[in-house]
């Protein structure tokens, strides 16, 4: 087992702070984060005005913004940023004006000393309950907030300076159309307590990230900060510091000075040219328009992220309505799957993980309510090494917030089990009401829903795609395939190396459980308690469960129209309960009784790729890759070679599996940065996990004759 990704995530830890007279002191670079007096107006002379901020937005105001900050600290910088940003915003009649905030940092705030700190500045707490509320994990990697009424993304990069500037350039690399950083905020403790911050070789990076006339301001005026950004092409501005500094600096970049020679031949040890996409330049003027494929769990995310990034989307359905496919069962639960590693899955689920929490936090009570079936998840792992690996882990990332090693409810029962794991915060959620929940947070002007439409064909025609539905076509920007199994349109996305499983759910009724679980219980199968919705005995014992699901793989030639529930299916779901309730010595249904349960519950087509995770990006280009990079191991490969490996305007978001509730947020988030150019969710390693091409280049990388045996 390699610990490679371990020793990544032990980088970032949380700020060692001292409090002393009520303000937080860094004992790691042994320096203030601010000064008693004045901070908000240093911030705003600094940073806001320092970057000309509000009259860049006033003059641009088709134009989205990027700010990049170098450290995030306190967030104060951030607070008073979006303070101006609000109420610029506020004058506006027409809000297609977006910011994407991206801070770097390798020390973040507890959100202990997060809440602390934020009570020295009332006039932010508007928005500062907000951060508080979704602020994730001090772990490594990108954590990324959006607040759609806010047009607001923030990026938060927990990891260090050099790792941060070398991932968005990869991003950038691949994704040509990338946005730029427009702003830069060096707000690190000075050059003398913080060098690897203000080393030379960040500034060209600063630069390669940046656009012509992309603005930098910082506090500081040392020579270790000068040169760098004047031999990477900026333009040092001196300006009159704030109070008692006399100088601060802002520079504005002129051009790129190229320092690095360009190797004639790609090393595939280090870049990864196959995953190379062109995309067209999103433009604010007129929304462009995308169809989208299924209106499942991956369909009605979809939808719901692009129209936060501005999007016009119509949704095709072949079935009556949506969300009657995978998608349809009455109940899905979601937990994190983690391994001791923390490998690059361990990393995407525990991000996609934060980010459905997050969503979840934002809704309103009743929203909440109509939603949420069961709160928390008892999970039981392989055996007891297997929950140890998970307690140390939990123990070592800090992440027993989220993790508990028991659970007990006074009165009522105490479950203890040698393999059992608690999620506090993991739910068992209604996903059809999920996918619903989704639609109805879009503008209805920004989206259309046509069911009962199977989409028969794609034509490419004049850089647009063409849709044929129901003897009718329309035209489209882009179109999203977010099918399950049973489209007939897996191929013309190139979707490849995967395989179908029945997923058959059982519901019983039973007092005796009713009495013993009121926790969603999950193991090689859930059960879930369903909540009880008559108002007379809301949030009473309920005898109703759903237990699911069956995990039967099917061959590519079986069909996937029969919906028919199935007495052996049911069996197995049935006898797996019983053996882990009698684990739990829970008194439940007799195994005499299994056979004689009558049939309930719902039949479900799961589309897998071969890892197991989702197929999130663009559309594969087959044969250009096939062409370009056929053993591409045992071959140099000429950089003038390369190109982009996509279909133009062609997207795949799908091949969920079982873990659809927990992969689509995040999984949709990442696709809709790719769509409209901006900062991805995900550091580069990790999205690269997911892109529709892996299995295929992985296949490419073999030699010839293993290659001739596929």
């Amino acid at each position: 087992m390699s610990s490679a990704q371990f020793k990544k995530f032990s980088l970032v830890k949380p700020a060692e702070i001292e409090w002393r007279s009520g303000l937080p002191y860094s004992l790691e670079f042994n320096d203030v984060y601010f000064s008693i007096h004045g901070a908000v107006e240093e911030s705003t002379h600094v940073f806001i005005e320092g970057n000309q901020l509000t009259n860049d937005w006033n003059t641009n105001p088709e134009k989205d913004f990027t700010i990049a900050e170098l450290g995030f600290g306190s967030g104060l910088n951030f607070l008073n940023t979006m303070f101006h940003w609000l109420e610029h915003r506020s004058k506006l009649k027409k809000n297609y004006q977006h910011i994407n905030y991206l801070a770097i940092e390798k020390r973040p705030f507890t959100k202990n000393d997060l809440i602390k700190v934020s009570k020295i500045w009332p006039q932010f707490s508007y928005i500062s309950e907000r951060l508080i509320r979704d602020y994730p994990s001090q772990t490594y990697g990108r954590h990324q907030l959006v607040y759609p009424d806010w047009n607001l993304t923030l990026t938060l990069m927990w990891m260090p300076l050099e790792d941060a500037l070398n991932d968005l350039i990869q991003e950038s690399t691949s994704q040509k159309s990338k946005a730029k950083i427009d702003h830069w905020f060096l707000d690190g403790f000075t050059p003398q307590k913080n060098t690897s911050m203000w080393e030379e070789k960040n500034a060209l990076k600063i630069a390669k990230l940046s656009n012509v006339g992309t603005r930098l301001a910082t506090y500081s005026v040392a020579g270790a900060v000068k040169r760098p950004l004047i031999e990477a092409g900026f333009k040092i501005i001196k300006c009159k510091g704030f109070a008692k500094k006399r100088e601060m600096l802002t520079a504005v970049l002129l051009g790129k000075i190229q320092k690095e020679e360009v190797p004639k031949f790609v090393n595939i040890k280090y870049e990864k040219p196959w995953f190379n996409i062109s995309n067209n330049k999103k433009n604010k003027t007129s929304k462009p328009s995308i169809a989208i494929i299924g209106s499942g769990i991956a369909g009605c995310t979809t939808a719901y992220t692009l129209s936060n990034k501005g999007f016009n989307c119509d949704i095709y359905e072949s079935n009556s309505q949506i969300a009657m496919g995978a998608s349809g069962a009455a109940a899905g639960i979601f937990h994190p799957q983690l391994s001791s590693d923390m490998n690059l899955s361990s990393q995407f689920n525990w991000l996609a993980y934060l980010s459905l929490l997050r969503f979840l936090s934002s809704l309103t009570t009743q929203e909440r309510d109509s939603l949420i079936i069961n709160q928390g998840v008892l999970r039981f792992l392989e055996n007891r090494q297997s929950k140890q690996q998970l307690i140390d882990l939990s123990m070592k990332l800090n992440l027993t917030h989220w993790i508990k090693d028991d659970f007990s409810i006074s009165g009522k029962y105490n479950l203890i089990n040698e393999r059992q794991i608690y999620f506090p915060h993991s739910a068992a959620l209604d996903i059809p009401t999920l996918c619903q929940l989704y639609l109805d947070k879009i503008e209805k002007h920004s989206f259309n829903l046509y069911t009962d439409s199977t989409i028969s064909n794609l034509v490419r025609e004049n850089n647009l795609w063409q849709v044929h539905f129901n003897n009718d076509k329309k035209h489209y920007q882009h179109v999203v395939f977010c099918g399950g199994a049973n489209s007939q349109l897996l191929n013309r996305f190139n979707i490849m190396e995967t395989h179908t499983t029945r997923g058959q759910t059982c519901q019983i009724n039973s007092s005796a459980l009713g009495k013993a679980i009121i926790q969603t219980l999950s193991e090689q199968i859930y059960l879930v308690p369903q909540k009880n919705t008559s108002k007379q005995h809301l949030n009473q014992q309920t005898n109703q469960f759903q237990i699911g699901a069956s995990f039967e793989r099917l061959e590519h030639s079986a069909k996937l129209d029969s919906f028919e529930l199935k007495g052996e299916s049911q069996k197995d779901i049935l006898t797996k309960s019983y053996k882990l309730l009698k684990e739990l010595s829970i008194s439940s249904f007799r195994k005499s009784e299994i056979e004689q349960t009558p049939l309930n519950g719902t039949v479900g087509y799961r589309l897998h790729s071969n890892d197991r995770l989702p197929l999130v990006g663009p559309a594969i280009d087959k044969d250009s890759l096939e062409t370009t990079f056929s053993n591409f191991g045992q071959k140099r490969i000429l950089r003038d070679s390369l190109s982009t490996y996509n279909q133009s305007g062609l997207w795949v978001n799908t091949a969920y599996g079982s873990h659809g509730l927990l992969y689509s947020l995040l999984s949709s988030q990442h696709l809709s940065s790719l769509m409209s150019n901006s900062i991805s969710p995900l550091e580069s390693k990790v999205s690269n996990i997911l892109h529709p091409a892996r299995s295929l280049i992985k296949r490419l990388n073999q030699p010839s004759d293993d290659l001739n045996q596929h």
